[in-house]
C-alpha cells in the first residue's frame, strides 16, 4: 500500500517539477556578494530547485540533530535491557547449580517463601 501511495504522491510532484523547469528556462545572473568575480548566468529553475534541495538537506540535518537525545536514550535503554537479561541468565544458572548440588548431597533445597498477591490487583 505504501508503494502505491508513494507513486500517487510522487508522479504529480515530478510532473510539476518538469513543467516548472520547462517554463522557467530564462537566465538570471547569480551574484554572490563577497565573491564579485563569481557572477554566473543560471536558469531560474536551477536556482529555485537548488534552493529547495538545500532547504530539504538543512531540514533533514536539523531533524537528525534534534533526534539525538531520543537515539541516545534508546541506545542506553537497550544496553540496560541487555545487562538485565545477562544478570537474569546468570541468576538462573546459579539457581540451577545450587539445586543440582543440594539434590546430589541429599539435602532439601531451600525454598523461597511464596509471593504475596499484589495489593493493587
Amino acid at each position: 500500500m505504501s508503494k502505491v501511495l508513494f507513486w500517487i504522491v510522487m508522479m504529480p510532484l515530478a510532473a510539476a517539477v518538469v513543467v516548472f523547469s520547462v517554463n522557467n528556462r530564462s537566465d538570471v545572473v547569480l551574484d554572490l556578494w563577497p565573491l564579485d568575480m563569481v557572477t554566473q548566468p543560471l536558469p531560474v529553475f536551477l536556482v529555485v530547485l537548488a534552493g529547495l534541495f538545500a532547504g530539504f538537506l538543512m531540514g533533514g540535518l536539523v531533524a537528525w540533530i534534534s533526534g539525538g537525545k531520543a537515539r541516545r536514550r534508546a541506545r542506553r535503554e537497550g544496553q540496560r535491557a541487555d545487562r538485565a537479561e545477562r544478570e537474569l541468565k546468570d541468576a538462573e544458572d546459579r539457581l540451577e547449580r545450587q539445586q543440582a548440588e543440594t539434590t546430589e548431597s541429599g539435602q532439601d533445597a531451600p525454598r523461597l517463601p511464596p509471593r504475596l498477591p499484589d495489593a493493587a490487583a
